[in-house]
């Protein structure tokens, strides 16, 4: 069984946690999850540890609930907003002599997802969609650019969480080609803003 590392699940276990201020409690949350994954990669047995990247309400939880849940790793489930946070969390895995694989799911339709987005119970500003959305993209680029030997999975998901998502695995020729395949998919959070707007 997967070790599963969630700052969303931890944040549920604060003092005074509400749903309706999720946004609140991110920050403490995700501090408490950095600092279980540091603990993880240096005590646990484990040999893999693979790190989820990719916008709010995009499917990650599902994805590893379906595909990644009865494999011995450490999953650490969340957006991966910063190329810098990326680098700390891989640098501690590779010092703890762990493999590292990055698994980045982005969704199909940012519509869907937006809508998905709207009608979680968790709520936060539209802003934190077009955020993660935006950021994730950035630092899947720069870790593909940067960390040529570390494993990189793309996931497009279909469909809506809860609503029995499905997920592609895409595949590239080349370490090229999924960069070049990343550089086309970076959006602003402008870009995306628009996107769903006139979609």
């Amino acid at each position: 069984m997967a070790y599963i590392i969630s700052a969303d699940e931890i944040k549920k276990t604060l003092q005074g946690y509400d749903p309706e201020r999720s946004e609140e409690f991110h920050s403490a949350s995700a501090k408490l999850a950095d600092k279980a994954f540091a603990q993880a990669v240096k005590e646990r047995s484990e040999e893999t540890v693979i790190l989820m990247c990719g916008g709010s309400a995009s499917g990650k939880s599902e994805y590893v609930s379906v595909y990644l849940e009865d494999k011995p790793v450490i999953i650490l489930d969340g957006t991966l907003p910063t190329f810098e946070g990326a680098k700390i969390k891989i640098g501690k895995a590779l010092r703890a002599g762990k493999a590292v694989e990055v698994h980045c799911v982005m969704p199909e339709s940012l519509l869907v997802a937006f809508v998905a987005f709207l009608n979680r119970e968790r709520k936060f500003p539209v802003e934190h969609f077009y955020r993660t959305h935006s950021s994730s993209r950035r630092t899947i680029l720069q870790v593909a650019k940067h960390f040529p030997n570390i494993e990189i999975k793309l996931i497009t998901s279909h469909g809506a969480e809860g609503s029995g998502m499905s997920f592609t695995e895409m595949e590239f020729e080349s370490r090229g080609a999924l960069i070049e395949f990343l550089e086309s998919q970076q959006y602003t959070e402008v870009d995306i803003r628009n996107k769903i707007h006139h979609g």
